[in-house]
């Protein structure tokens, strides 16, 4: 009997040592947390606090919390009236709209506790879009709409801020016909700058020996801190076994600086979309009519949605990864039968290190899917190593993970939970949203990626079935980082705590 006690003391002191409370509050009136947003640069989770603007979804934004891995508290800004802060890509500056003045919808610049205000009329047509934004996942994500309550893309840094625009300085752009021009607004003195850039080749993307798409030829731009940028450029061959991802780097007067093309090839297996976050997305809707009476969004992917990449901070290594077929679609974003995945694993001057191909078990879920736009693919850091995932949400939902090691492509860790969508959870304001439960957890919400951290982390679903099934309902969200899983979870009225899980 001893030996059985002495066994579950040393089991539950284990599992303790694994996680620790981030942080643990109650909702207060006019400061309630409102979002989120982690940093992983400073490897901190900030929360946003304020308090809703009446008649609307929106929030004001009056403080803001950092917490680091330790639970270590720090203010960031606090009786301020603001709309969607969103730090930069270096973590030193964030942006906000000024709620003070709402109507006019201008800036505020906060850098060294410093505030730079910027008239919204400075930044009048200009497209930040194709810089996308940083989710809580770190993932470049990009976004096709700005929302009042979004965050802004990630489009500025410590000195500018960014965008391009055509020939007619409108923000509209045909990447084909228009030419592209950079625009710089510097934040301080709000000088606005317009540079002329070289584009990159067509003759590399677009032709005969090229797969055809619905949507045009595009690119995608990404901001390497205070040095320079990338243009994001892709081509796939008309026989959908070899996809290029050109990474041109320029400097801020629009110079070329670096071509880096990376070559994948895949001998009996063909390059498919998937939303993975590499390029925009179209949405159609169809309305409901008498005979049908729903309507359909239907989700068109083009050649950048074909894989997505990921950089090493640390060695600069870059993986490009994405879904595969077994046969090959007619077109880009045409009908297929997704099987796989892979990771190509590229130095920083572009040499292939290794390529990791892989089989998913979907449980002969995976294998009936059509529809490559249900496929939500993620790469990211976790444990020292790689973890991919991808979550379903069509005719089933399932999430699949699995730890892909840096230093060989070998995958481990690999698991497969299914669940239901279930959108009367959702609500239209909410500290985390979503709508999936399970069967094995009563009266608890949870998002995609927190049963990819169930797969990932044992000690996360251990936690989860010690929380009481009686109460009020909670909603939880992850985020999955190098430092461990940050796990929120919030009943959404009069409590949230954050946990931080590590192995």
């Amino acid at each position: 009997m001893k030996r059985i006690l002495l066994s579950i003391a040393l089991f539950s002191s284990v599992y303790l040592s694994a996680q620790t409370v981030i942080v643990e509050e109650k909702f207060e009136d006019k400061n309630e947390p409102i979002t989120f947003e982690y940093l992983p640069n400073s490897k901190k989770l900030v929360v946003y606090k304020g308090f809703g603007i009446t008649m609307t979804l929106s929030y004001i934004t009056t403080n803001a919390l950092s917490f680091d891995v330790d639970g270590k508290k720090t203010t960031l800004f606090e009786n301020e009236k603001l709309v969607s802060p969103t730090f930069s890509v270096t973590e030193n500056t964030y942006k906000a709209y000024d709620a003070t003045k709402f109507m006019q919808a201008n800036y505020k610049f906060f850098q060294d506790k410093n505030v730079f205000p910027v008239n919204h009329d400075a930044l009048e047509d200009l497209n930040s879009n194709f810089f996308g934004r940083f989710d809580f996942y770190h993932v470049l994500n990009n976004v096709t709409n700005r929302w009042p309550n979004d965050f802004f893309n990630a489009s500025f840094n410590d000195v500018y801020d960014f965008g391009f625009t055509n020939q007619k300085q409108k923000e509209r752009i045909d990447f084909e016909k228009d030419d592209i021009y950079l625009e710089t607004i510097e934040i301080k003195t709000k000088l606005r700058k317009r540079i002329k850039i070289d584009k990159p080749d067509l003759a590399l993307l677009k032709g005969d020996m090229y797969a055809k798409a619905d949507l045009k030829t595009s690119f995608s731009a990404k901001l390497n801190g205070n040095e320079n940028f990338d243009i994001i450029t892709k081509s796939v061959s008309a026989d959908f076994q070899t996809s290029i991802l050109y990474k041109t780097t320029y400097d801020f007067e629009g110079k070329k600086v670096k071509e880096l093309p990376l070559i994948l090839k895949l001998s009996d297996k063909f390059f498919v979309t998937s939303d993975n976050y590499g390029g925009p997305k179209d949405f159609n809707t169809t309305p409901a009519n008498p005979g049908y009476p729903f309507s359909i969004v239907r989700v068109t992917l083009g050649t950048m949605s074909v894989n997505h990449y990921f950089i090493d901070r640390t060695t600069e290594d870059i993986y490009v990864y994405g879904i595969y077929s077994e046969k090959a679609p007619k077109e880009i974003n045409g009908g297929v039968y997704p099987r796989g995945f892979y990771v190509f694993k590229f130095d920083k001057n572009g040499t292939k290190l290794w390529e990791s191909v892989n089989k998913i078990d979907g449980k002969e879920f995976f294998e009936r899917i059509n529809m490559t736009s249900r496929l939500q693919v993620n790469l990211f850091e976790y444990n020292k190593n790689l973890s991919f995932s991808v979550s379903v949400n069509d005719f089933t939902e399932f999430s699949y993970s699995t730890t892909v090691d840096k230093s060989t492509g070998s995958i481990s860790k690999i698991n497969f939970i299914e669940y239901n969508n279930n959108t009367s959870n959702l609500k239209s304001k909410a500290f985390v949203n979503n709508s999936y439960v399970s069967d094995e957890f009563k009266n608890k919400v949870f998002s995609q990626m927190t049963f990819v951290a169930m797969i990932l982390n044992p000690n996360v679903m251990s936690y989860l079935k010690t929380v009481s099934k009686e109460g009020k309902k909670l909603y939880y969200e992850s985020v999955i980082s190098d430092q461990g899983i940050w796990l929120v979870q919030t009943d959404n009225k009069e409590n949230y705590k954050i946990l931080l899980f590590k192995e």
